[in-house]
C-alpha cells in the first residue's frame, strides 16, 4: 500500500512538472521572461486585488451581489494565466501559416543549385514573422559549428507544433538518406497548405454554430434570467413588505429564498458559459484547452447582460410606481 501511494505521489509530481514546463514554454513564446510560479502568483494576487476592489465598490453602493467578486477573480485570473497560452498559440498558428510558403521557397532555392544553408537564409527574413526568427536561430547554430540535423532539431524544440516536428523529422531523414530534398519539400508544402485550408474551412463551416452558442449562452439566457431574477425578487419583496404576512420568520425565509434564487441563477449562468466555451473550443479548434480563450470574454458579457436586464426591469417597475425591488 505504501509503495502504491509513493508511486502515485511521484506520478502526480511528474505531471505537475510537465505542466509547469509547458507553461514556461508559453511564457517564453509570449516574451514574458518570468518564472512560471512567479507569474502564476502575480496573476492570482492581481485577481484577488481586483476582486477585493469590486467587493469594496459593492459595499459603498450597497449592492448585494456576493458572486460578483468571485466572477471578477475568475475573469482576471483566467485572462492573466491564459494570455501566455493565447500568445503562444498565435505564434504557432503564424508559423504554421507561413510554413508552406517557406518550404516552397526552400525547394525553389535548392532546385537552383544552392546549398541547404542558402535555402535556410532565403526564409530567415522578417517577412516570415516568427518562422523567420526561428530560422535565424537555426542559422546561428550552424555558424557556431552545429551540424545541420541538430540545428533543425532546435527548431522543433522551440516551436510547440506537431506539424513543425513532422516537417523537421522528414527533412532530417531525407538528408540522411541522400534523397532529393527539393521534391520532398514541395510535397510537404502542398500537404501543409492543404491542412491549413482544411482547418480554416472547418472554422468557416462552424461559424453559425459558434454564433448560436454565443447568442444563446452569453446573451439570451443571461437576459432572460436577469428578467426572471428581478421579477422574482420584486414579487417576494412586495409580498414580504405588504403586511399580509406578519410572521417575521416567514418573511426572513422568503427574503433568504429570494437571494438564493438570484445566486443559483448566476451560478447556472457561469456553468453554462463554461460549457459553451468548451463546446466552442471543441467545435472550432478541436481542442478543449482553447476554451480558456473564450471563457473570460463570454463570462463578462453574460453577467453584464444579466445585470443590465435586472436594472432595466427594475427601472420599468419604478416608472410604474410599484418600486424597483432591486437587491
Amino acid at each position: 500500500m505504501a509503495e502504491k501511494k509513493k508511486i502515485a505521489v511521484q506520478e502526480k509530481l511528474r505531471v505537475q512538472s510537465s505542466m509547469m514546463k509547458a507553461y514556461a514554454r508559453y511564457l517564453k513564446d509570449a516574451g514574458i521572461k518570468i518564472d512560471p510560479a512567479i507569474w502564476i502568483a502575480i496573476a492570482l494576487a492581481v485577481s484577488a486585488a481586483v476582486a477585493f476592489a469590486v467587493f469594496i465598490v459593492m459595499a459603498l453602493f450597497s449592492f448585494n451581489e456576493i458572486i460578483l467578486p468571485f466572477i471578477a477573480f475568475i475573469v482576471v485570473a483566467d485572462f492573466l494565466l491564459g494570455m501566455p497560452y493565447l500568445k503562444g498559440l498565435s505564434r504557432v498558428e503564424e508559423i504554421e501559416r507561413n510554413l508552406p510558403d517557406a518550404l516552397k521557397q526552400m525547394a525553389d532555392t535548392l532546385k537552383a543549385g544552392s546549398t541547404y544553408e542558402s535555402a535556410l537564409r532565403e526564409i530567415a527574413s522578417p517577412e516570415m514573422g516568427a518562422l523567420g526568427i526561428e530560422m535565424q536561430n537555426v542559422l546561428r547554430k550552424l555558424e557556431e559549428g552545429e551540424n545541420f540535423d541538430n540545428s533543425l532539431l532546435a527548431l522543433s524544440e522551440n516551436v510547440n507544433s506537431r506539424l513543425v516536428r513532422r516537417v523537421v523529422t522528414i527533412i532530417i531523414d531525407t538528408v540522411r538518406a541522400g534523397a532529393g530534398l527539393a521534391e520532398i519539400l514541395e510535397d510537404i508544402a502542398e500537404d501543409a497548405r492543404e491542412m491549413y485550408r482544411v482547418n480554416q474551412e472547418r472554422r468557416t463551416r462552424t461559424m453559425l454554430q459558434v454564433l448560436f452558442i454565443v447568442t444563446a449562452g452569453a446573451v439570451i439566457t443571461p437576459f432572460i434570467f436577469g428578467i426572471i431574477s428581478q421579477i422574482t425578487a420584486f414579487l417576494i419583496s412586495v409580498t414580504a413588505n405588504s403586511g399580509i404576512v406578519t410572521d417575521q420568520l416567514v418573511i426572513a425565509n422568503a427574503l433568504a429564498a429570494r437571494d438564493l434564487i438570484a445566486l443559483l441563477l448566476q451560478v447556472y449562468i457561469a456553468v453554462e458559459v463554461l460549457a459553451s466555451s468548451v463546446m466552442m473550443a471543441l467545435m472550432r479548434d478541436g481542442n478543449a484547452s482553447k476554451s480558456l480563450i473564450y471563457f473570460p470574454a463570454l463570462l463578462l458579457v453574460a453577467f453584464v447582460i444579466f445585470f443590465i436586464a435586472r436594472i432595466a426591469i427594475g427601472l420599468m417597475l419604478a416608472s410604474m410606481g410599484v418600486g424597483s425591488g432591486l437587491v
